[in-house]
């Protein structure tokens, strides 16, 4: 999703009830839900995060995630490849990374602010240790553009894994994921360390977006430093 002056991932398209196009894959993927016995399968691409106004979904994404990674590389839709993305975008579903990475590798230069932001929102949300070699290649792969923001974001979880501390300064003059890099640096070596970066790029990036954003991350820096003084 786009950079988002407020927060890394205001832009995102769930808001309050959503449910993703009607597509003949999605109808197909559905009827193999069903199939596999997996509950509340019609509401595969419905996303639901006002549950005062719009009941819950039924669907078990959980139980789903087999089918959903069988399923997934042969699927020629970016509305059903979405939708996947976006239920297997839990801490639970380590398992399906693998199949998310080739899924990104596949749509994310092509489509880098919907289908591959979203599969890199969920590899983001599901990786662990020892997927951090693949995460920091995809980081660094400016091909995918600003598909690659939460994954980049995602890094400062993966700090003591090779190489990964070294990238994020780079990554920081970025303009397609600088805002997520900044604000991965100072989760990853602390504020102290990260502010020279943030105040280098502030005064002489050629961007000016990338200089505002490193602006206001070196503010929050060193309010953040002066609070704990």
């Amino acid at each position: 999703m786009p950079l988002s002056e407020s927060g890394l991932a205001a832009d995102c398209p769930v808001r309050h009830a959503w449910r993703v196009r009607q597509t003949g894959e999605i109808q197909h993927l559905r009827s193999a839900l069903t199939d596999a016995g997996v509950a509340g399968a019609g509401d595969f691409g419905r996303f639901v995060n006002d549950t005062s106004r719009f009941g819950p979904s039924a669907f078990d994404a959980r139980a789903a995630m087999p089918v959903l990674v069988r399923m997934l590389p042969s699927l020629a839709d970016p509305h059903a490849v979405e939708a996947v993305a976006g239920h297997l975008a839990a801490a639970w579903s380590g398992p399906a990374v693998p199949a998310l990475i080739t899924a990104f590798r596949r749509w994310a230069a092509q489509y880098p602010l919907g289908t591959g932001w979203q599969l890199g929102n969920a590899i983001a949300a599901a990786a662990g240790n020892s997927h951090a070699a693949e995460m920091l290649a995809l980081a660094v792969d400016a091909r995918f553009g600003a598909a690659r923001q939460m994954i980049v974001y995602s890094l400062w979880r993966f700090r003591r894994q090779p190489g990964i501390c070294a990238a994020l300064p780079s990554l920081c003059h970025d303009p397609d994921v600088a805002l997520h890099a900044m604000s991965a640096l100072r989760r990853a070596v602390g504020n102290e360390q990260a502010l020279p970066t943030l105040l280098h790029i502030a005064g002489s990036h050629a961007d000016p977006r990338v200089r505002k954003h490193a602006a206001q991350a070196a503010r929050r820096a060193q309010k953040a430093l002066q609070a704990h003084a």
